[in-house]
């Protein structure tokens, strides 16, 4: 604020301190603002912090990100794999590289064609119920080949002379359906990881975190 004042008679500039100050001199003022902690709030202000970050959310967020950064995201149940090969299996049985791609909107799809680095094959077919022994040709080779799709998984055989079996046709049916159930699951995950973070628990637990501040209203206090 620059403020010009006109002297008049009797008014000394270098004493008078309600003139200390000289046309186009900058007047610093001082603001006191008392800011408080969000579990110092009052109930009702609680809640208009915790909807004022909410709304940041919806503007921005990287929740997506964060959702399908995780290194367990692609790996079947714990107790699945535990059942099939003990407590000591190695983790995990198929690698999240994170180039999952997925839209929980109108459009909703997952794709997991990039995402997956199966560390184990005859543990990965073994979980999908697919024993190597009932995919023995008569040399005792093993007969299965596969490749990860979108959101399946296609089996054929190593060899383009042998047909499967009516019977192994069935186990790689059943193999298909717990392999896109799968996939459907993982997309469960995302999305329920993607809502929790905009419920009042998710939202106090940022707040708290980041130790924002409030003003008594509730409204955040932004330096």
């Amino acid at each position: 604020m620059f403020v010009g004042i006109k002297a008049t008679r009797g008014t000394n500039l270098k004493t008078d301190r309600r003139y200390r100050i000289k046309q186009g001199v900058n007047i610093m003022r001082t603001i006191r603002t008392k800011v408080y902690k969000f579990d110092e709030l009052s109930e009702q202000a609680k809640q208009v912090a915790i909807e004022e970050v909410r709304n940041e959310y919806y503007d921005y967020n990287d929740f997506s990100e964060w959702a399908i950064d995780n290194c367990g995201l692609l790996e079947p149940p714990h107790k699945e794999l535990e059942d099939l090969f003990g407590q000591t299996y190695d983790f995990p049985l198929i690698k999240n590289n994170r180039k999952v791609f997925f839209s929980s909107g109108r459009n909703r799809y997952i794709d997991i064609s990039k995402a997956m680095e199966i560390t184990n094959h005859s543990q990965f077919l073994l979980w999908l119920g697919i024993k190597e022994d009932d995919f023995l040709c008569e040399d005792d080779y093993f007969i299965v080949d596969y490749k990860i799709g979108e959101d399946t998984i296609e089996f054929d055989t190593t060899d383009w002379s042998i047909e499967f079996t009516k019977k192994q046709e069935e186990i790689l049916e059943n193999a298909v359906k717990k392999f896109e159930e799968h996939c459907e699951d993982i997309l469960k995950r995302i999305e329920a990881d993607i809502d929790y973070r905009f419920t009042d628990e998710a939202i106090i637990e940022d707040i708290e975190a980041n130790d924002y501040e409030f003003l008594n209203n509730g409204k955040q206090f932004k330096q």
